[in-house]
């Protein structure tokens, strides 16, 4: 059963809450919240930004004690002045790959902040991601280092100046690391980049997937990571939110078009029952929202009921539908990456042959294995 501290984070989810809305969220802070634990999911759901500011709509911080409003005050204005430095970083950035004619997509937050977020504190940022061509690699690498940024042996297309992230993908879906992931796409990655736009971000020209890729993309970098933050779906949320009749006709045919009808048909279910959001009828026919399979049910559910996917998850739900042996693939891949990629989920690896890798993860499959099934007890 849902707890009621993730109805208060469903329901404070909003970019422009209605009096409704805010009414519910007064009805249900009024009960015995542990506001503690509130303020923590929040935080790990990527939503105290939005939760302080419909708090405050709301007038009920002062049903908080000093300690709680100050920690909730405190994570938003993190928010802020943590935002604006990355905002500060891209754009210096941006200005010296603009003057090198090199045009790369940030993915996800940092251009999602520009677009949707109307407050630079809504939105709790990690680190900028950005998705560049192989050709570009080279010169972006140099750029990032004349800038003062450093890889990370660890993981070498990650850069790193003071508290500002910077990751480089070659491929949208990261298939630079799981080679697998190429297969989720029916098309060829290309078909985002040739339809990406250009728009203005402070002052430079940044491209940008178009609306309907970007529903797309969002949805499967949430299913890559089991879903485990609310704030991915308050993206999409928003992003469709005052969405017309044809803009959703041609989601669905791009949705079709790029074969990912089952990983959008996952995605809306979570948010339609997660937040009372409800689709165009057509959408919930094409998705074939009201007919998933049991165990797809079951899983999404999990996400429902405990705040995660299993950790098994993504291996069925977000797996490439291309035949089995593909699907087989993927699996092993997944479970025994290359030794690259393994060594990076190791911190003392630097010095093990390939086959004492190996001989590591076995051990811990079997520990998450145990953890999977301790939780399915309960």
């Amino acid at each position: 059963m849902t707890s009621l501290e993730q109805k208060i984070l469903a329901c404070s989810a909003e970019l422009y809450p209605d009096s409704y809305q805010l009414q519910k969220l007064q009805r249900l802070m009024r009960r015995c919240v542990d506001v503690d634990h509130l303020i923590n999911m929040a935080f790990d759901e990527g939503l105290t930004g939005l939760l302080y500011k419909n708090l405050t709509k709301s007038n009920l911080l002062n049903i908080l004690d000093k300690r709680q409003i100050e920690t909730l005050r405190s994570l938003y204005y993190r928010n802020v002045i943590f935002n604006l430095k990355l905002i500060h970083d891209f754009k210096e950035i941006l200005h010296r790959l603009n003057q090198k004619k090199i045009k790369v997509v940030p993915l996800k937050g940092i251009i999602l902040l520009k677009q949707i977020y109307i407050d630079v504190g809504l939105r709790q940022l990690t680190d900028i991601d950005l998705w560049i061509l192989d050709r570009d690699y080279r010169e972006i690498v140099r750029t990032l280092k004349v800038l003062g940024y450093r890889s990370n042996p660890v993981y070498p297309n990650t850069f790193r100046r003071d508290h500002t992230t910077i990751d480089l993908h070659s491929h949208i879906l990261g298939a630079e690391r799981i080679k697998a992931r190429k297969f989720l796409l029916a098309r060829k990655q290309n078909h985002f980049y040739n339809d990406a736009q250009r728009i203005d971000f402070e002052g430079e020209e940044v491209l940008c997937l178009n609306k309907y890729d970007q529903i797309i993309y969002l949805s499967l970098h949430a299913l890559k990571h089991n879903v485990d933050r609310l704030i991915w779906l308050v993206d999409i949320k928003s992003l469709v939110g005052n969405w017309k009749k044809s803009d959703w006709e041609a989601l669905i045919n791009r949705i079709g078009y790029m074969g990912q009808e089952k990983s959008a048909s996952y995605i809306f279910f979570l948010i339609h029952y997660l937040f009372d959001f409800h689709f165009p009828p057509e959408v919930s026919q094409a998705l074939k929202l009201e007919k998933l399979r049991f165990l797809e049910r079951k899983l999404l559910k999990e996400r429902l009921k405990k705040g995660s996917l299993p950790m098994w998850g993504p291996l069925f739900l977000f797996s490439p539908d291309r035949g089995l042996w593909v699907q087989i693939y993927s699996i092993l891949e997944t479970l025994f990456p290359r030794p690259e990629i393994l060594r990076q989920g190791f911190s003392s690896s630097r010095g093990l042959k390939v086959w004492e890798l190996y001989l590591k993860r076995v051990p811990q499959l079997i520990n998450m294995t145990k953890k999977l099934w301790k939780n399915d007890i309960r």
